[in-house]
């Protein structure tokens, strides 16, 4: 895959593992959705995608600027909008996206895999089909009800060296990390 194509990635998304970095329980009981209650919820009424991550989480994690995207590019079934930031160096192709998932909560992604936690967050895995799962993964963290937080990486190119799916989902999580930081910073103001 190019890098062009990380920004109109579709297909049926299915629940995918990682691991490393994170807590596989989110700790309380679970909900009618079978996640555990959330420390807050967080509304994205105006968010803007490409607002939740800073310019210094950017050089952290080695992106430009994002670019906006009106509708997921993960997969048609999530709907919000979403932003791209692309890799500063040329290699390795490094690429992420974030968006605000409207119609589904994390729940979506619920299945065979270990729940997840960002910052006491719920957080399921999930990658899209025709994606390498080595190369990709994505993140769904439950902000609110029937709403979550994506974050996504990919090396379509895949010029990492000894990249492997829970080096993949290391990196969604930490993108899932500072977009959540952000996202709740913009929330007290």
């Amino acid at each position: 895959m190019s890098r062009t194509h990380l920004a109109v990635l579709a297909g049926v998304l299915f629940v995918a593992g990682c691991g490393g970095g994170v807590s596989t329980s989110s700790g309380g009981p679970p909900t009618s959705t079978g996640l555990p209650v959330r420390p807050v919820e967080l509304s994205v009424d105006g968010v803007d995608p490409c607002s939740l991550l800073t310019t210094g989480q950017r050089a952290k994690l080695g992106v430009a600027a994002g670019h906006a995207n009106p509708q997921s590019t993960v997969d048609a079934t999530l709907r919000g909008p979403s932003c791209t930031w692309l890799g500063v160096a040329e290699h390795p192709d490094n690429g992420y996206t974030g968006g605000l998932v409207l119609n589904h909560g994390a729940e979506f992604a619920l299945g065979g895999e270990p729940l997840r936690s960002v910052d006491g967050f719920a957080a399921t895995t999930i990658t899209s089909t025709g994606s390498d799962p080595n190369y990709f993964c994505g993140v769904l963290i439950d902000i609110a009800p029937g709403k979550a937080l994506d974050a996504d990486y990919s090396n379509d190119a895949k010029d990492y060296p000894r990249m492997n799916r829970q080096l993949a989902c290391s990196k969604a999580l930490d993108a899932a990390a500072a977009m959540l930081t952000t996202l709740r910073a913009q929330q007290n103001r």
